[in-house]
């Protein structure tokens, strides 16, 4: 496809519609007033992102983020939200405030980082498009024979962590029950 003498092929249309719905449900989970929607917004979120990844030829970050970011941290996201029952207040001159300060801050981190990236070594010297010898398959020999036993205790710590927070969030409803 020709358009104003740039040729685009269906590929860079795929990943620029994954980037614009990508950017679509991070404000929706940035501006929704409801926490519960908005941590639902945050999961579609990473999963558009991992879309972008999957384009991108990357397919190990792609399963991950999918795995990991979708799939357990926006569980243990919803989950702490509906085990928590306290309800934050907030005044009007916080609830006009907050979303332009929050965006001042934001800009000034966006100026940041755009200058330490456009500024850093590894921008400079990137002519090589692609993975730079790191495959599925060599990540997965790692993670499942060369660092096994870490990443079983990484996943036997998170599992511990979460049933804690259970247990703790029960606790705290049945005390205000008595």
């Amino acid at each position: 496809m020709n358009i104003c003498g740039l040729i685009i092929t269906g590929y860079q249309i795929v990943f620029l519609i994954l980037a614009a719905l990508t950017l679509l449900f991070g404000l929706c989970a940035a501006l929704v007033p409801n926490v519960l929607k908005s941590a639902l917004f945050l999961g579609l979120t990473l999963f558009f992102v991992g879309g972008m990844f999957a384009m991108l030829n990357a397919p190990f970050l792609a399963v991950v983020q999918v795995m990991v970011y979708v799939g357990a941290v926006t569980t243990l996201i919803v989950l702490a939200i509906l085990v928590s029952n306290r309800v934050m207040k907030v005044g009007l001159v916080d609830a006009l405030t907050n979303p332009f300060l929050a965006g001042a801050g934001a800009g000034v981190l966006f100026l940041f980082l755009t200058v330490v990236v456009a500024n850093s070594l590894w921008v400079k010297e990137a002519t090589n498009v692609g993975p730079a010898g790191f495959t599925t398959d060599n990540i997965a020999a790692a993670l499942l024979q060369t660092h096994v036993f870490p990443f079983e205790l990484v996943s036997v710590i998170l599992l511990g962590a979460l049933v804690a927070a259970v247990v703790l969030a029960k606790e705290d409803k049945e005390d205000t029950d008595d």
